[in-house]
C-alpha cells in the first residue's frame, strides 16, 4: 500500500502558499489570453495580407490592360527616353539665378 504523508503548516504559511498558487494561476490564465489574443492577431495579419496581395493582382493587370488600351506614341523609342534639352537649360537657368538670389539675400544682412 502507499503511504500517506501528512505535513502541519502553520496557519499564515497555508494562507501564503495558497495566495502564491493562486496569484500563479491569475498570472497563468493572463498568459494564456495573451497567447490567445497573438494568434487572433496573427490569423487576421495573413488574411489582410492574402488579400492584399490578391488587390495588388488585380491591379496590375489592370495597369497592363490599360497600357495595352493606350495609344502607341508616333515618336522614335530614341527621342522618347532622352529629357529635352530646352528642359534641361531652363532647369540651370533657374539653379543660377535662385543661387544668385540667394548670396544677394546673404549680403544684404550682412551689409
Amino acid at each position: 500500500m502507499t503511504e500517506t504523508l501528512h505535513i502541519r503548516l502553520e496557519v499564515g504559511e497555508a494562507i501564503n502558499s495558497k495566495r502564491n498558487l493562486l496569484s500563479s494561476e491569475i498570472n497563468f490564465i493572463n498568459i494564456l489570453k495573451k497567447i490567445q489574443n497573438y494568434r487572433d492577431l496573427r490569423r487576421k495579419e495573413l488574411a489582410r495580407k492574402i488579400e492584399l496581395k490578391s488587390i495588388m493582382r488585380e491591379t496590375s493587370e489592370l495597369m497592363k490592360k490599360f497600357k495595352e488600351e493606350m495609344p502607341k506614341s508616333k515618336v522614335p523609342e530614341a527621342e522618347e527616353n532622352e529629357p529635352a534639352a530646352g528642359l534641361l537649360e531652363t532647369t540651370k537657368k533657374l539653379k543660377l539665378e535662385d543661387e544668385l538670389k540667394e548670396i544677394k539675400d546673404r549680403l544684404a544682412r550682412l551689409g
